[in-house]
């Protein structure tokens, strides 16, 4: 329980779940989220495992069933883990990261936003 409070304490925004059809992007990435928040967000997507994972990057956030569009978003890499191949032969896995906004522009700050509160029902603090 005390591991839990100080993991909760960490966070300094709420995790927000979306639905299946926003998906994050980039010139190499194509996956779903997993949680998003002002600060950041979690998602997943296929790789081959010998591919590293980039610290610092950009994503873009689309969603398909109204248009909305996010590009250019600056992240650095928190967290990334992967699982087992998907086969036992085979080098594709499921790979997890968790992104946090770096320097978005005050554009952006305000579109985040504004998708957020369209988009999202807030999760559990723990995911």
């Amino acid at each position: 329980m005390e591991n839990q409070t100080r993991l909760e304490e960490r966070r300094k925004h709420k995790r927000y779940q979306l639905s299946d059809d926003i998906l994050v992007f980039n010139e190499t990435t194509f996956g779903q989220i997993i949680n998003i928040s002002k600060g950041g967000l979690a998602f997943r997507y296929l790789t081959n495992k010998e591919i590293t994972q980039d610290m610092l990057l950009e994503l873009g956030i689309l969603n398909s069933s109204n248009g909305f569009y996010l590009e250019n978003i600056p992240c650095k890499t928190v967290t990334s883990t992967d699982s087992a191949p998907i086969h036992p032969t085979g080098s594709t896995i499921v790979r997890r990261n968790g992104v946090m906004f770096d320097n978005l522009t005050p554009e952006q700050i305000e579109k985040l936003e504004t998708f957020l509160a369209e988009n999202s029902a807030e999760t559990a603090q723990l995911n």
